[in-house]
């Protein structure tokens, strides 16, 4: 493991690195916890000040608190940069800390960029530690990420059992890539912190006792209004104590019970805890220990760079444990390092806003923009990009986006993610709004009314959208110059014209609702056709009785308890009674799934359902269902039985020319503490099951390990981003749901697959092992209507790695744009880019950090390289290869290969 055996249990050195970790917003709001981070970094500046022996605190990875301090201390900005520029303020790598599995992919090294932006503002030296207290297991490619910022090491503790390896590993991503690892010891980042800086200031190791009076402190908590329960007494003056006598003692204690887990002679004890501040005798406590232990332990105050610095010396990497891939192992051996996985599941409504945010500016807003600029509108959306990033990353701070965090947290981050949908908003509208006022004008005739759809997305593709149309009321009728639309209501109305020159004034209009297809739209372009004043000879119409819709691919039968069952027209297999739902006992919190002792399942394969043909047409039809699905009316300790009906609708969708069906699930949760799936028996014969993950696709064991004997219970329950699937070697069946990201597939004979909607649980705060405080917030409870939108995939086995566009297809908006006649020469049809390769996904077509060029990021998630050739229509200078962090690799032609499993980043200048 080391080149110095001999020495590999031999500790010399004991490194001690003093640090907090820092929830933004997680038992308390954002400003309460704000409070609190003035008063500590204000404690860990005047020790700066004060103690020139005190060599550096570490602000746990992230950079946004030190923004969010300055904000109200702006007066502390020079001195919060000099200790930064010196290291005694360490800072970074990333912006916030976020939990990865409940996240998008780009959201990962968008995270990476602001925080070394920060980072850079602040004078921050070139680190190569990337470490983080946070995120529930570890996304497998996020070495090849680290390593393309230039970040050697990586450490962390969830996801790893002590038994895969020790405390240093090597940790490679699928493609090669690989960081030096460190999982720290038995108790992690507390050690020095609960071993010996307790035991020598408070006479308590692991003991959380407080004793009234005990110390000359002064107690503090409101009584004069109703508190939650999380709310108990704060010290306003807490004594700072230290007992010399204690020292030696503890060290060892430390030492003997950490035994075995370091391979080098260098002992990594981690002095900070959660909320912790810097401690006045700190210095003291260390200068002591040296004197103490002089000529048997050298022992230094440093950081975690310096750590690394000299335990490297002691590494081979040839004789190390090499990890490879995501890091989601359950904790068979071990202390306090639980996985912890069902932060995936837990609020998923606050998951499905995220990833709507995330949509809105990735799939719309950036490339948007881009394919403006290509057309040379004099746009600059750079300061609203900014925001509308800034806000996204600010809402994946890990207790919120995981879910732990209470009600108040929620409302601020609802709060933010609306204001990334507005941005979003407003820079696609002024984006087609530039492109649009500008088409070539048709001379003759001043009334042209045109409808142009936007693609997004780098395939040329029919773009099929439902639309509302203001059509002039002077419009008989309406048909498209080409294309198809299928009209669904159509009502007299009036809407409001605005100008910067007039009141606002008011036209009488036809509102249309209508499904329109577009065929033949460009990759990553436009195209934009007549909307003619006659009567539509496309939209054929048609009357059904029986609840069967059909296309060129799928037979889609509704049965009378509201599944469906659906053939296959490609390869002829049939799927019986899909989409029904589950629910069982929750007695868990936000981070376990744990299940009553008796717990009951229920189903509603035996719940009648109401059945209603929506619409039929040439274009798309629709089914909806509704039904009661009666069930416990809350579970703690056990089920109670008094059943409650929990009102359900369900939308089926066939659109023309999708091999799939999109469903639209509202579910009424009058009901508490219960587990809800949306279950689709798929009987297709496989031990394995395939879900995408940050910039790839990852195959996952169907079978659950048997974890007796283990410190943790292992669980069947995985993470998905866009798409989870199961395929045989004819056959393929996926689920795509928008900003939902569990899924199982049950041991059940048929290999069902199985999607988490709604995991309704408590607030049940463990901050102190020994005290379990449950919290009476209610929205981690889901109650009220919630909406789940979700598509069921089927395709060929062969069409496996092609899913991450098949998704894209379904998640991106199309914008469909109603403008006049044009004013300037711009084409009518019109297309920036395109790429050959559908196993390739692009991730993001963005403005470049020093905005010099543009940056298109794909992922190449197969086995094997891959050919590329990318289209370019527009000017341009030169095609660079570059990292994540946008410095340049090569030049590069439009014709390239991508290695397996590589994320390959363009930088077009």
């Amino acid at each position: 493991m080391v080149i110095r055996m001999s020495e590999s249990n031999q500790v010399k050195k004991i490194y001690v690195v003093s640090n907090t970790h820092w929830d933004r917003e997680f038992r308390f709001s954002f400003e309460k916890t704000r409070y609190k981070l003035l008063k500590m970094l204000d404690t860990v500046i005047d020790i700066l000040d004060h103690d020139p022996n005190y060599h550096s605190f570490t602000l746990d990875g992230h950079t946004l608190l030190v923004a969010d301090y300055l904000e109200m201390r702006p007066q502390k900005i020079e001195k919060v940069k000099k200790y930064v520029r010196e290291g005694r303020l360490v800072i970074g790598p990333y912006f916030t800390l976020a939990e990865e599995f409940s996240i998008q992919s780009e959201a990962l090294v968008r995270n990476l960029l602001f925080g070394r932006k920060l980072m850079n503002s602040f004078g921050a030296p070139e680190g190569k530690v990337a470490y983080t207290p946070s995120s529930w297991g570890q996304t497998g490619q996020y070495p090849q990420i680290l390593s393309d910022f230039g970040l050697e090491y990586m450490m962390f503790y969830r996801g790893i059992s002590h038994d895969e390896a020790p405390a240093e590993y090597v940790w490679e991503a699928p493609d090669g890539s690989s960081v030096l690892a460190s999982r720290f010891a038995l108790y992690c980042r507390y050690n020095w912190f609960y071993q010996v800086h307790r035991a020598v200031t408070r006479h308590k190791v692991f003991d959380k006792t407080y004793k009234f009076g005990e110390y000359d402190e002064a107690m503090y908590r409101r009584a004069d209004i109703e508190r939650d329960e999380g709310i108990g007494y704060d010290l306003k003056s807490p004594v700072a104590t230290y007992d010399r006598s204690e020292l030696k003692k503890a060290v060892e204690d430390m030492l003997k019970e950490e035994e075995g887990h370091f391979t080098t002679p260098i002992f990594l004890a981690m002095n900070g805890h959660d909320i912790s501040s810097a401690y006045p005798l700190e210095s003291q406590i260390i200068k002591d220990a040296q004197e103490i232990f002089k000529g048997k332990y050298e022992i230094i105050h440093t950081d975690l760079e310096h750590f690394w610095h000299d335990a490297e010396e002691y590494l081979d990497r040839d004789k190390m444990v090499h990890l490879v891939g995501e890091r989601r192992s359950y904790l068979k051996k071990g202390k306090w390092t639980y996985l912890m996985p069902s932060t995936i599941s837990a609020r998923s409504n606050m998951k499905q806003i995220d990833c709507a945010a995330y949509n809105n500016l990735v799939y719309s807003a950036e490339p948007m923009s881009f394919l403006a600029k290509t057309l040379n509108c004099k746009l600059d959306h750079n300061i609203y990009m900014e925001k509308a990033w800034n806000n996204l990353l600010s809402n994946h701070t890990h207790d919120a986006n995981g879910g732990g965090a209470v009600d108040a947290v929620c409302k601020d981050m609802r709060y933010r993610a609306r204001k990334v949908n507005d941005i979003s908003d407003i820079i696609v509208e002024d984006s087609t709004a530039a492109i649009t006022a500008n088409f070539s004008f048709d001379k003759d005739d001043n009334n042209t009314l045109r409808l142009t759809a936007f693609n997004m997305l780098p395939f040329e593709r029919n773009i099929i959208s439902d639309v509302e149309l203001m059509i002039p009321a002077e419009f008989n009728d309406i048909a498209l110059e080409e294309g198809t639309i299928q009209i669904i209501e159509t009502k007299e109305d009036s809407t409001f014209v605005d100008s910067i020159w007039e009141v606002p004034t008011i036209m009488d209009v036809k509102r249309v609702k209508a499904i329109i297809e577009i065929p033949d739209v460009p990759a990553m372009g436009y195209k934009s056709v007549k909307i003619l004043n006659e009567t539509s000879k496309t939209d054929k119409r048609r009357r059904i009785i029986d609840p069967v819709i059909e296309n060129e691919y799928l037979i889609m039968k509704v049965n009378s308890n509201g599944t469906v069952n659906v053939t296959d027209k490609v390869s002829g297999k049939k799927y019986s009674q899909l989409n029904y739902f589950t629910s069982e006992g929750e007695i868990g919190n936000a981070w376990n799934h744990r299940s009553p002792k008796k717990n009951m399942v229920f189903n509603t394969l035996d719940f009648p359902a109401e059945i209603n043909i929506d619409f039929s047409g040439e274009l798309c039809g629709k089914i909806s269902v509704k039904s009661n699905f009666f069930l416990p009316k809350d579970c703690e300790k056990e089920q109670n039985f008094e059943m409650i009906a929990v009102p359900i609708s369900v939308s089926y969708e066939l659109r023309k020319g999708e091999r799939g069906i999109r469903i639209e699930t509202v579910i009424d949760n009058t009901v508490k503490d219960h587990w809800l799936r949306a279950n689709f028996g798929t009987g297709i014969e496989t031990d394995y099951s395939y879900s995408d993950s940050h910039f790839d696709i990852v195959k996952r064991d169907i079978k659950v390990p048997n974890s007796k004997g283990w410190v943790e219970k292992a669980y069947g329950m995985q993470p998905l981003r866009t798409f989870a699937a199961v395929c045989d070697k004819k056959n393929g069946f996926a689920v795509m749901p928008k900003g939902l990201y569990e899924y199982e597939v049950l041991e059940d004979g048929k290999n069902t697959l199985a999607l988490t909607l709604i995991r309704a649980c408590r607030i049940k705060l463990q901050v102190s092992e020994e005290k379990l405080t449950e919290l009476p917030d209610d929205e981690i409870q889901l109650p009220g209507k919630h909406r789940y939108e979700y598509m069921i995939k089927f395709f060929d086995s062969d069409e496996l790695y092609e899913l991450p566009n098949f998704a894209a297809r379904y998640f991106a908006k199309t914008p469909v744009i109603v403008s006049g006649k044009g004013k300037g020469s711009l084409p009518l049809r019109y297309s920036a880019f395109s790429l050959d390769n559908n196993k390739i996904h692009i991730s993001a077509v963005k403005r470049s950090e020093d905005n010099t060029g543009t940056v298109i990021r794909m992922f190449n998630p197969t086995d094997s390289v891959q050919k590329v050739n990318l289209l370019l229509n527009f000017k341009y200078d030169k095609i660079y290869r570059c990292r994540c962090d946008e410095t340049i690799i090569e030049e590069i032609n439009t014709g390239f290969e991508i290695p397996h499993k590589k994320i390959y980043s363009l930088l077009i200048k």
